[in-house]
């Protein structure tokens, strides 16, 4: 279970990022690149699908076929109007229809509810975090709890702040499964650059939505592309949308039965306006991958891509004490990589120069191969073996992490002055 739980997460961020790719060269009109995101997005959200036992054949069509047009070298909103169809085909995930005479309101409502995300996760499927998982329950608990004296402490609003690649929206996903409520779950960077010059009224539908929809998580994640210090640059639109958000989260107009949890998810906490910071009292930290979490991660990317390990685990780390005690590679080379503070994607990107090493063993010649045509290339077949020590020797030389000793040691620095304690 929490072998899949990571995967599903792997496969939810890398739809995030091809869909976020196909959108922003659409916009840029590069159609040919938006038509490669579009399909690497379809391509994805269908594996997710697989992995999640969820249909969302339709949406996996939508942008197959946005992917088409752009290929014809068409432009979207052109071929929708010339053709009187929904411009919600766009391959967008959720873009307002242009005919069909909906309200306003319901169509910011359609908007909203596009944020909802399906998730099975619970408390089981992750790894390791243990001591966040009790923090964190514990703060879920008490704010989920009806009736108490105003004397005992709860929030409906938590921040967690850590590096990046350590499971803070796995976490999320994990509080709205166990809820069995509806995770509304939101990239806020996303959100401003899409609907720029409405960000407020859309933030104000998103809780409007979420409190109808109770029990509802709203999941904010990068709050930090909102919520910066308004000591620095910080035009009128940013300041009203960032406006419009603390009072959302002080419960402006919210009914008292209505169960809205709200939490938040920064990379930089340290950059956060004062005022966001106390709109959040419980502030978890949420540090790099334990070894549990990084043995799955490191599986995650090898055997289940379909590459096995050969070789006693001994021999895939220089220092036998990496070893000690395990009964697999992707353990052995997890602790060295705890141990040298690899975040959850410098893991993957170890994973991709180890197997790319044991492809340049078994095709020593693919270079070569350039001189082909496509088609030949198309259909050549890659020699493949399983990975071996000396291929994950050679990644450790060639991958490090990407965040140096000091700035983790920022994040506990930053927990020690603002972080919460139970």
């Amino acid at each position: 279970m929490k072998y899949d739980a990571y995967r599903i997460e792997i496969l939810r961020e890398q739809y995030e990022d091809s869909f976020k790719s196909a959108q922003e060269h659409r916009r840029a009109g590069r159609k040919k690149a938006a038509a490669r995101a579009y399909a690497d997005a379809a391509e994805t959200l269908s594996k997710l699908d697989d992995a999640t036992n969820e249909d969302r054949a339709h949406q996996v069509k939508r942008l197959e076929r946005a992917a088409d047009i752009l290929r014809r070298g068409e432009d979207l909103e052109d071929h929708f109007k010339r053709n009187q169809e929904p411009e919600d085909d766009r391959g967008d995930g959720g873009g307002p229809p242009s005919v069909g005479g909906d309200s306003e309101d319901d169509e910011m409502r359609a908007q909203m509810e596009s944020f909802i995300a399906e998730t099975e996760t619970t408390w089981a499927d992750i790894g390791g975090l243990d001591d966040v998982q009790h923090d964190l329950k514990r703060a879920v608990a008490l704010g989920s709890i009806a009736n108490k004296p105003d004397a005992v402490s709860a929030t409906e609003r938590i921040l967690l702040f850590g590096p990046p690649g350590t499971g803070k929206t796995l976490l999320a996903s994990a509080v709205a499964g166990s809820l069995d409520a509806n995770f509304f779950k939101v990239e806020l960077g996303n959100l401003l650059s899409k609907w720029y010059g409405e960000s407020s009224k859309q933030i104000s539908a998103l809780f409007e939505t979420a409190a109808e929809l109770s029990p509802s998580v709203v999941f904010l994640d990068e709050v930090d592309s909102l919520a910066q210090s308004r000591d620095g640059d910080m035009n009128e639109t940013s300041r009203r949308v960032l406006d419009t958000l603390l009072a959302e989260l002080d419960g402006v107009e919210k009914g008292s039965d209505d169960f809205v949890l709200t939490l938040a998810a920064t990379n930089t906490p340290w950059i956060l306006d004062s005022a966001i910071r106390s709109r959040f009292p419980k502030r978890i930290h949420v540090p790099l991958p334990n070894v549990d979490a990084a043995t799955e991660i490191i599986r995650i990317h090898t055997v289940d891509g379909g590459v096995a390990f050969e070789g006693h685990p001994s021999a895939f780390v220089d220092d036998s004490k990496h070893a000690r005690g395990v009964d697999s590679p992707e353990r052995a080379i997890a602790q060295r990589c705890v141990e040298d503070g690899y975040t959850g994607r410098d893991m993957e990107a170890l994973c991709s120069a180890a197997v790319n090493n044991m492809v340049t063993r078994h095709n020593p010649d693919l270079a070569h191969l350039v001189d082909e045509s496509v088609k030949r290339l198309r259909s050549h077949t890659l020699n493949l073996g399983r990975i071996k020590p000396q291929d994950v020797t050679h990644a450790f030389a060639t991958t490090s992490p990407s965040l140096p000793e000091e700035d983790v040691a920022r994040f506990y620095d930053w927990d020690d002055e603002y972080g919460s304690r139970t």
